[in-house]
């Protein structure tokens, strides 16, 4: 899809992690649970804020509801960097890791999608 001045938008959309403040429900492979709070999202991947932060290269399966739904959404991905707390915080996130998504599928793909979307059309300046 070519955007208004020759620009192809529908990468761009794919790849934008936006701003997503939610509970969910974590479960580490090795079994650990806790609560905890997502920051960002897309389909390709998360940012989780926590204090105590899991293992690089931990898979980890996270459950939360979206905005206006009654359904929960469940998805799965692997620790792939961490940022601790620190005086100077990575672009102002809070201490907490990035999770790279093992693709989701059905439902819970169109969710995180909705969630992209949503963010874009209430913010078209973020495609500029």
């Amino acid at each position: 899809m070519t955007a208004p001045g020759g620009k192809t938008d529908r990468p761009v959309r794919g790849m934008l992690r936006v701003p997503f403040v939610r509970r969910c429900a974590l479960t580490f492979s090795q079994g650990r649970t806790e609560s905890a709070f997502i920051v960002n999202i897309n389909v390709l991947g998360a940012y989780i804020a926590m204090d105590e932060l899991p293992a690089l290269a931990d898979t980890v399966q996270f459950t939360f509801t979206p905005p206006h739904k009654d359904c929960e959404v469940v998805l799965q991905g692997t620790v792939t960097w961490l940022n601790p707390r620190q005086q100077h915080p990575v672009h102002s996130l809070p201490p907490g890791f990035g999770v790279k998504l093992h693709p989701p599928q059905g439902e819970h793909r169109r969710c995180v999608e909705e969630v992209v979307e949503d963010y874009i059309l209430k913010n078209p300046h973020v495609l500029n």
